[in-house]
């Protein structure tokens, strides 16, 4: 699995988290660009999505 500095680096570099990243709602990936800058491999990127995904469905219950 490759690592990378940043997360701009990781989505430049790898297609496979790229392809996840664009297929996230925008809210997703503006939330992610702004709070996990950290997320350097695509593991750490498809959890923090994951993440984000649950706060953004719990919110919408209410």
């Amino acid at each position: 699995m490759n690592s990378y500095s940043t997360l701009q680096e990781l989505l430049s570099h790898d297609a496979r988290s790229r392809k996840l990243f664009d297929s996230l709602p925008a809210d997703v990936q503006v939330a992610l660009q702004e709070q996990r800058q950290d997320a350097c491999c695509y593991d750490e990127l498809a959890a923090a999505a994951q993440s984000f995904r649950q706060r953004d469905q719990t919110r919408r219950k209410f």
